[in-house]
């Protein structure tokens, strides 16, 4: 009769054992996949706040700042190189925490007219539609492609030489062709008529 008392209180406790481990483990599955989901909603909030705040307006930030705008920049015919422009740039970008580089992109485009607003238009499509812009370095070394300070006139003349031969450019990219030529025509001495001749040659008969 005790074997029989000892084996059946023997198994009720293991039942009842089982039993409160099996509801803790029930208890802490689920409070931990909910957790978890929490914290992947959580992140998938913050990297929509970060996409977004990338994107904001500057606001009216500059008007109440001793620092003033950079001037805007229309290419070859500014007065202020393009270095020069860039390092001011820089400098406000800094002053208001613009270090995002989507942000000092949209701050920059605000600072181009024409022509290079027109050179550089693919940025304000991609802005306008909410799309990323890319990085800072590529926008601002096709800046510098561009309008560059070209000071050596036999790296001019060379490339110079280049766009002489170069229809391709000429017939996809009309416009990226036309500020290149006008960048490096004015570094060399070539008189008109050869600039003429050897546009004829390369500048597709509709053009």
């Amino acid at each position: 009769m005790l074997r029989n008392v000892h084996r059946g209180t023997t198994h009720t406790l293991k039942n009842y054992v089982d039993q409160v481990l099996n509801e803790a483990i029930n208890y802490y599955n689920g409070a931990l996949t909910t957790a978890y989901n929490r914290i992947v909603t959580l992140e998938a909030e913050v990297t929509c706040l970060q996409g977004k705040l990338t994107r904001l307006p500057r606001g009216n930030i500059a008007s109440k700042a001793k620092i003033p705008e950079p001037p805007t920049f229309a290419g070859s015919e500014n007065k202020i190189h393009l270095h020069d422009w860039l390092s001011q740039i820089a400098l406000y970008c800094s002053a208001f925490g613009i270090i995002v580089d989507n942000q000092k992109i949209v701050c920059t485009l605000t600072r181009l007219h024409a022509p290079t607003s027109t050179y550089m238009k693919s940025y304000y499509d991609k802005v306008q539609a909410g799309q990323d812009v890319g990085s800072w370095s590529d926008f601002a070394q096709e800046l510098k492609n561009i309008y560059g300070q070209r000071d050596d006139k036999k790296g001019a003349k060379k490339e110079l030489t280049v766009l002489w031969v170069n229809k391709d450019l000429a017939k996809k990219n009309f416009i990226k062709y036309d500020k290149q030529y006008r960048t490096l025509a004015r570094i060399v001495n070539y008189s008109d008529e050869v600039h003429i001749d050897k546009m004829k040659e390369v500048i597709p008969d509709e053009l």
